[in-house]
């Protein structure tokens, strides 16, 4: 038992040093998704900041492939060592443990929350030339026709298809699935009337909505959105208490000590309230959050029981 104890006492004071030391090398956050998507952009606006704050170079890597799979294993298996750092989306952390059966780790043991960094709200939309000028209108439609309005989505499992599917679920209609690789090809594709409606998040739909070839019916945050006070929310439009986003956060592999955790979540924060950073996210669509890793770690609590109820009922299963 004494020399049990010793051990742990010189590995407590190990890593107690580490995390004094941290970081004396680069860090390195993973994207497992392509350069330029949703999830890239804040981190690479984020890392010459976080650089400057931490006095080494911060390097985005992009790791795709697998719907995000390839790289989350990548960050969930590297070294705790708070040199390896992960970006990923509510759709990866929160949906996709109920949506894929094999999953190569477990977001929530084998990743430790450092902070929901931004959320951004989701854009109901149909092509500019639709009959639906409300979710009125949209609704009666699909309970007139169970199947046969279509609706795109970022891809099977995206939180597009799984918020579509919530609110068919809250309001009794059924709609009928059309993935695409992503939220541009999606909102395409509602654009163009390849399908009749789309869930999307407000970035990847605004240009087509400001360009004129889809038009939003609501917008799922709690309030309207300041810069287009026209837009309903989906409570106003008679869908009542749908408040949803999609929210990107970071991640360190599980064992991280606790002090590089809560000092990179505090480096976030402030990354995330300078003036260039935020206005550039504002732009996109995003309302930047900078969450403690508490916080983080509470929502994610909250939220896998309610999505992975929606998933079930849908049988949204991705192999």
């Amino acid at each position: 038992m004494l020399r049990l104890f010793a051990l742990l006492s010189l590995l407590a004071a190990a890593f107690s040093s580490a995390a004094q030391d941290w970081p004396s090398r680069p860090v390195r956050i993973i994207v497992p998704f392509a350069p330029g998507g949703a999830t890239d952009i804040p981190a690479r606006l984020l890392a010459p900041k976080l650089s400057e704050a931490l006095g080494q170079p911060v390097v985005v890597e992009n790791r795709t492939g697998a719907g995000g799979i390839v790289g989350i294993q990548a960050a969930a298996q590297s070294p705790p060592d708070g040199y390896t750092l992960l970006m990923a989306t509510n759709a990866e952390v929160v949906m996709h443990p109920s949506i894929y059966p094999k999953l190569p780790y477990d977001p929530l043991k084998d990743l430790v929350p450092v902070s929901i960094m931004l959320e951004s709200p989701m854009l109901l939309v149909v092509p500019a030339s639709s009959p639906f000028n409300s979710v009125a209108d949209l609704l009666a439609a699909a309970k007139a026709k169970p199947g046969a309005v279509t609706y795109s989505t970022a891809g099977t499992g995206s939180t597009s298809h799984v918020l579509t599917e919530m609110l068919a679920q809250q309001t009794g209609v059924q709609l009928l699935h059309v993935p695409y690789k992503g939220g541009a090809p999606a909102s395409a594709a509602v654009s163009s009337g390849e399908v009749a409606v789309a869930l999307l998040n407000l970035g990847s739909a605004l240009n087509f909505v400001k360009g004129g070839k889809a038009r939003a019916l609501a917008v799922t945050s709690a309030q309207r959105n300041p810069n287009f006070p026209d837009w309903p929310t989906a409570v106003e439009a008679g869908v009542p208490g749908f408040v949803e986003h999609i929210w990107i956060g970071m991640a360190a592999p599980a064992g991280v000590p606790r002090a590089i955790v809560e000092r990179m979540s505090a480096e976030v924060a402030k990354a995330l309230k300078a003036p260039e950073v935020r206005e550039r996210l504002v732009q996109l669509g995003n309302e930047p959050l900078g969450t403690t890793p508490d916080e983080a770690a509470a929502r994610i609590k909250r939220e896998f029981p309610r999505y992975q109820s929606v998933i079930k009922a849908a049988n949204i299963r991705a192999d």
